[in-house]
């Protein structure tokens, strides 16, 4: 292509790389850029080209500055406030590796203007965050949506790390049979629910993952391995603390008055409060009983209490005095 016929690309870019409502470019200013990239563009063209930009779609501002005439971007796809919100997600997230965040925020950077991109350079935080090592977590993702698309399973190949920092294979290195349904961010990771016939309506950490595949067979109908029931994303979050598994049971807990906000925070609005009238709640929850929601509900001390069901109090209370047992005349 001609250099002449990328002056409109060429235009383009240039106004949303370098200007924004602080930073404006006259006409001979933008001339003189075009002529840098061996563009000639007259004062008369120009104006055409600002209004052919204009008619795409971009919202280019004429204002006057300091005696000047000059033009620059108003509106953006993405405003600089959304664009931090984004930069924050992106280096808080710990399944996103260290390389693979500074190039997002450099990205990220490129829709906006150069001037205002210095406010999203922040990737020093990066450094002192903890962060996954894999890599391959975003092919390991692009392959489980896929699978999910065509409702079939995946197979899988699922590690830990041992104190010497290498790899364990669990399930004695053979691969995992997994029905898919859905991709979730949670407690500071990626991770996939699906149905594996050892546990039923599981999850696994994604970026603990490897040799992933999707097979020909059909994954099991999320509805059947419900029970008949569909699979409710958003309720299984709530109820599975640290995405740790266990027995779904329905507890009242009752907790001091001052802890209702945490509560409402942790299980919604939707979950029934009963006022006991003497400075606690009652709370009716569905949750998955495990060592972590036991760990959870030990952040609140004497002020939260297992009301019911029996057994459950008895195994939170046992919980408790095993881990007393440990300091024993210390």
């Amino acid at each position: 292509m001609p250099i002449q016929k990328q002056k409109l690309p060429l235009l383009q870019k240039l106004f949303l790389a370098e200007t924004d409502e602080d930073h404006g470019l006259t006409l001979s200013e933008i001339a003189q850029e075009l002529a840098r990239q061996g563009v000639t563009a007259e004062r008369k063209s120009l104006y055409d080209d600002i209004d052919t930009l204009r008619e795409c779609g971009m919202d280019i501002i004429r204002s006057r500055r300091d005696g000047h005439t000059c033009y620059f971007i108003g509106e953006r796809d993405f405003q600089l406030p959304e664009l931090k919100l984004l930069v924050d997600a992106v280096q808080a997230s710990r399944f996103i590796t260290r390389n693979k965040s500074e190039q997002l925020i450099r990205k990220l950077e490129q829709l906006t203007s150069r001037h205002l991109a210095k406010q999203l350079q922040r990737s020093v935080y990066v450094y002192g965050r903890v962060k996954t090592t894999n890599e391959r977590i975003y092919l390991n993702v692009d392959t489980i949506h896929n699978a999910i698309a065509q409702q079939r399973k995946v197979a899988f190949r699922y590690f830990r790390y041992g104190l010497d920092r290498k790899k364990q294979l669990r399930n004695g290195g053979r691969d995992y049979l997994v029905s898919p349904y859905a991709l979730t961010w949670g407690e500071d990771n990626y991770y996939l629910i699906g149905h594996y016939p050892k546990y039923g309506i599981t999850n696994f950490r994604v970026d603990r993952m490897e040799h992933i595949r999707v097979l020909e067979e059909a994954a099991l109908p999320a509805k059947k391995a419900g029970g008949g029931h569909e699979l409710d994303l958003s309720q299984y979050s709530v109820r599975t603390f640290g995405m740790y598994n266990g027995p779904l049971r329905d507890l009242t807990i009752r907790f001091q008055n001052n802890l209702c906000e945490v509560v409402l925070d942790r299980f919604g609005d939707s979950v029934f409060l009963r006022d006991c009238g003497d400075g606690t709640f009652t709370a009716d929850i569905r949750v998955k009983v495990s060592p972590i929601f036991f760990g959870w509900l030990m952040n609140f001390g004497t002020q939260a209490k297992i009301v019911s069901p029996a057994d459950v109090a008895r195994q939170y209370a046992e919980a408790a005095r095993q881990v007393a047992a440990l300091y024993d005349g210390e």
